[in-house]
């Protein structure tokens, strides 16, 4: 394995899986997040796999969806996006369920069309205003040509369970709940309201689960029986001897201070490994760690091996479990694991692995 590769552990799916549905009460939905190719982890292989073990799927954009049912998938999607001309055939077509997130959307799609209604209770992004509850009460009347399904808003501090802020939307989103129909298909909690909030209060019909489903907590609040489903896999291609004052790398940026062995790795900034990470993250190799030294490039970094001359092809974990997770990478950078694990491009090989 001289090339990089994403193997993907899908029994991890399962497990976490099963930690989601023991955070909420029972006969709640589970709606998986698979957008943007599942979060990097492979959109068909991925719902492929979880198709018989949840509910619904939720996607970012039409095609995604278009994608999963010429694959075969058959539980129903949601779609998140803004409907517009250039995809509101798609939902009919292949049975997509669409987002009515303004008062616009209720004359724009086609007759039929199956919607979830979302409002907007304070992310103030998507979502119909809460001042205009009462022109969408007046819409949902009067178009029955429609067939809305669902209702559901979106939490923007769920993974800060100190705030007040999901306590104050789920307030107003439960009043504007209240002037529809209780037969909607409702939802309100991501990742971050299904562990760090009372499932008891934003359970509801279902649960979206996102950044969970891939072995990440959505806040700082540590969720230990979460398991990474991603690791990011390459091997040593060269392996070289250097001496004590060697410079290494562009810029010469890290100068050797003892002479020892240094490991070459394929795998650079264009393979989703930031070049902000540049001498601060470890590589595993056979159960220990390395430090990566000198300058990620766009195609290879360094690892500095100290005594051990490695062998050439020797594999190696760039991104894993603890101490070397999404979740280190992003405290490095300033960011959060979504960034890490969505940003490593598909050109890199997945294996899944069971």
């Amino acid at each position: 394995m001289l090339r990089p590769k994403v193997v993907v552990h899908l029994s991890r799916f399962d497990n976490n899986l099963q930690l989601i549905r023991s955070r909420t009460k029972p006969g709640v939905q589970v709606m998986a997040v698979v957008k943007n190719e599942a979060y990097g982890h492979g959109l068909i292989p991925v719902c492929e796999h979880l198709k018989d073990q949840v509910d619904w799927f939720c996607v970012a954009r039409t095609e995604e969806g278009v994608k999963m049912r010429e694959a075969g998938i058959e539980n129903p999607i949601l779609v998140f996006e803004v409907p517009c001309e250039e995809n509101i055939r798609d939902f009919n077509t292949h049975d997509l369920t669409a987002t009515i997130s303004d008062l616009a959307h209720f004359d724009l799609l086609e007759e039929g069309t199956q919607c979830h209604m979302n409002f907007d209770t304070g992310m103030t992004r998507l979502g119909i205003r809460a001042e205009d509850v009462s022109q969408a009460v007046q819409k949902f009347d009067d178009n029955k040509q429609l067939n809305i399904t669902g209702i559901y808003t979106h939490f923007s501090d769920a993974d800060a369970p100190q705030k007040p802020a999901t306590k104050e939307q789920l307030s107003l989103f439960n009043k504007i709940r209240s002037q529809f129909p209780a037969i909607l298909y409702t939802h309100v909690s991501n990742s971050g309201g299904i562990f760090y909030h009372d499932s008891k209060e934003t359970a509801f019909n279902g649960v979206r689960a996102g950044i969970s489903l891939y072995g990440y907590e959505a806040g700082e609040q540590p969720i230990p029986e979460l398991q990474p489903v991603m690791e990011l896999k390459s091997s040593l291609v060269q392996v070289k001897k250097i001496q004590k004052g060697d410079a290494v790398g562009y810029g010469g940026r890290w100068i050797a201070e003892e002479e020892g062995w240094l490991g070459i790795i394929p795998v650079g900034y264009a393979h989703g490994v930031p070049r902000p990470l540049s001498g601060q993250i470890k590589v595993q190799i056979k159960n220990r760690l390395y430090p990566q030294k000198g300058t990620i490039s766009m195609d290879y970094m360094t690892v500095f091996l100290g005594d051990d001359k490695l062998e050439e092809g020797t594999s190696l974990t760039l991104l894993g479990d603890n101490p070397i997770s999404a979740k280190t990478w992003a405290r490095i950078l300033g960011t959060i694991p979504y960034e890490i694990i969505t940003t490593i491009p598909q050109f890199v090989a997945r294996e899944y692995v069971n």
